[in-house]
């Protein structure tokens, strides 16, 4: 039975909020913050990923298959580049 309450996808690199209702945790490698994911903005949190409604836990190793430190994040309208080699300021907003 497939699940309808997918609220990500991702292509290639990106990983795209499909359901604005919804938010996403992104839990990084052990030495970085965890990066929430909502319609309006991304930010690092030092949440666990624990589970809470309304909220779609995503190891970026379970996605990437390996620990990956950059990667870019659409949400809503807006994309960010996010590179966690940049500890002073690891997101950035892309503009096209």
């Amino acid at each position: 039975m497939l699940e309808n309450s997918v609220t990500y996808s991702v292509n290639n690199s990106t990983i795209v909020l499909r359901d604005e209702k919804k938010e996403l945790l992104l839990v990084t490698p052990p030495q970085y913050q965890n990066i929430l994911v909502s319609r309006y903005e991304v930010k690092f949190v030092d949440m666990g990923p624990t589970k809470r409604s309304g909220m779609k836990n995503v190891f970026l190793h379970e996605v990437f298959k390996r620990d990956k430190t950059f990667f870019f994040v659409k949400a809503g309208d807006v994309e960010y580049q996010i590179d966690l080699k940049y500890e002073e300021n690891p997101i950035t907003t892309m503009k096209f």
